[in-house]
Parts: C-alpha cells; sequence; structure tokens
C-alpha cells in the first residue's frame, strides 16, 4: 500500500516544506513591520494580523513550527499551497473599531502579498519555480457595508486572471471581477504583479518589488480621489 519510493523521501520533503512555512513567515513578518513605516508614500496595515489566508481557507498562526490553527483532523487539511496577506490604507482607519470590522464603503482598496509553490492550482498553468504575487484591488462589493474581512475573503477566493484579465502592461496584469451566486459579490478591478519567490532574499529587494511598487499605487490612488 505505501510506495517503498515516498517513504524514501518524505522526511526530507517534510523538513523542506517546515523550513518553506517558516520563510513564509519571517517574510510577512517583515512586510507587516515595513508597510507600517512612517517613510512609505502610505502606511499599510493588516488584515487578521495573527493569521495568513490559505488556499483552503484554513487560518494559519505565526507559531514556531507554524501549525494549523483551530483544527484537530491534519491529515484531512493538504498541504496549503498558497498563503497571503491583504493589508489597508491606514489613513482609512479613522474609527475605533477592528480593522478586520470596518465597512468596505471606508476602505475602498487592498493591497495583497500571495505566496505560491507553483504548481497544484487548478486555475493556473504550473509555473517553474514558487512565485509571490502583489496586487491593488479595487472590489466594490454589492453591499458597502460589507466587513472588509468578508470582502477580502471574496477575493482570495475569486480573483481568477486565467479567465478575466484585460491587458498586461509594465509588468502588471489587470482585471475585474463578475458578481456570480457562488459568493462572489464583487463589481471591481484588480492589478497583479508575479515574480519569483526567490528574488525577494534580501530586506531591499523587498522593498523594491513588493513594499514600494504597493505603497506607492495606493498614494496615488489616495490623491486621484
Amino acid at each position: 500500500m505505501m510506495r517503498k519510493d515516498i517513504m524514501k523521501k518524505i522526511t526530507a520533503s517534510y523538513k523542506v516544506m517546515l523550513a518553506y512555512h517558516q520563510q513564509i513567515g519571517s517574510l510577512f513578518k517583515v512586510l507587516d513591520n515595513s508597510f507600517a513605516s512612517e517613510q512609505n508614500k502610505k502606511r499599510l496595515l493588516p488584515l487578521a494580523s495573527n493569521k495568513l489566508f490559505s488556499v483552503c481557507d484554513y487560518q494559519y498562526m505565526f507559531l514556531d513550527n507554524y501549525t494549523l490553527w483551530s483544527h484537530q483532523v491534519p491529515y484531512d487539511v493538504g498541504l496549503p499551497f498558497w498563503l497571503g496577506r491583504f493589508y489597508v490604507n491606514a489613513d482609512c482607519l479613522v474609527d475605533n473599531i477592528p480593522i478586520d470590522d470596518y465597512p468596505a464603503k471606508q476602505v475602498p482598496h487592498l493591497a495583497f502579498v500571495w505566496t505560491w509553490v507553483g504548481c497544484d492550482e487548478p486555475n493556473l498553468v504550473d509555473a517553474d519555480e514558487p512565485e509571490c504575487w502583489i496586487a491593488i484591488v479595487e472590489p466594490q462589493p454589492t453591499n458597502p457595508e460589507t466587513r472588509i474581512y468578508d470582502v477580502a475573503e471574496m477575493v482570495w477566493r475569486w480573483i481568477r486572471i486565467e479567465t478575466t484579465t484585460e491587458e498586461e502592461a509594465d509588468g502588471w496584469i489587470f482585471g475585474r471581477f463578475y458578481p456570480h451566486d457562488f459568493g462572489c459579490e464583487l463589481h471591481g478591478f484588480w492589478q497583479v504583479r508575479r515574480f519569483p519567490l526567490k528574488d525577494i532574499s534580501s530586506i531591499y529587494q523587498i522593498n523594491q518589488l513588493i513594499v514600494n511598487p504597493l505603497t506607492e499605487k495606493l498614494a496615488q490612488l489616495a490623491d486621484n480621489g
């Protein structure tokens, strides 16, 4: 029943995945601090600050071994091939309520940073290596009172570059959302840039490839209206 060739590789492979998840956790800790800096064009703060979004909506916490959140049956969850986080413009946060509970009408734009292992995604052709995706989203939910966290969950589930891309320019992919009966209530737009995850191996590269592009784009959108 158990294949010998798989059994020979599983321990080493598991250690690699643990190390990968730990590096992803470290990346987002660095990003949280970098985005919050007053030196940026705009300060960004994270949604769901104690966990990451994952491909199956299982929530991950920043623990030493990156353990699963509130799940008792690890054999049933699989390996997350997407992990990511959403960020909001701190200027929009003027009320004394948790960030996740803000209505979408007060937070017109979201930024996100997602990591993908590069395979096992049914809606994408496999990549040659793990990737980082960054994006600016103008979600425009049907109900403007929708919690911004719930809006982020819809973005997480329903952004589809393979079917809703409208153009590509300057390294960015531009597209939009289409509401449907399966859970998407978004009418807005998105712009995504994807690049190899190995390109961000230093703080300088994190700032150049992730922090600066996203904060500058959000600042430009805020200035325009």
